[in-house]
């Protein structure tokens, strides 16, 4: 039987500020991630009543899945990433992996539920990009 364990902690201020940088990398990366899925979905989908004969695609790319997505953390972890509007860089070496990998996870679940939906067929709405307010939380896994 597996346990969930869920803790407050209460981080002195050097502590908060590597969390907050924590946040905020996982966040860039929770939106780099869903950004691909979504350019994938737009560019390998026609409308509902275009003829396939008709329909024309220049070329179908591979859709982006947990693990794709997953291959790319060594290479983000070796190097420096920009982040195009701000123009700042951000270092992944910090992050824990499977804090990063956690992000991988939670960008799959939420963008299957919006593409194929839940049992009864019930698909949820698009994901939202997140801002601060909205991404809050790390998850950290024991081995």
């Amino acid at each position: 039987m597996k346990y969930t364990y869920q803790y407050r902690i209460y981080p002195e201020a050097s502590q908060k500020l590597i969390l907050n940088n924590w946040l905020r990398m996982c966040r860039y990366w929770y939106n780099r991630m869903l950004g691909e899925r979504f350019n994938w979905w737009e560019q390998n989908r026609c409308p509902v009543n275009a003829c396939p004969l008709v329909c024309y695609l220049p070329e179908l790319k591979d859709r982006p899945n947990y693990y794709n997505q997953k291959k790319q953390l060594p290479e983000l972890k070796r190097d420096l990433v920009e982040v195009k509007h701000s123009g700042e860089y951000l270092d992944f070496s910090q992050v824990y992996s499977t804090v990063l990998q956690d992000v991988c996870r939670r960008v799959e679940t939420t963008f299957s539920r919006f593409v194929t939906g839940d049992s009864k067929g019930n698909r949820s709405g698009k994901p939202r990009f997140k801002s601060q307010s909205r991404y809050r939380s790390l998850n950290f896994q024991e081995c």
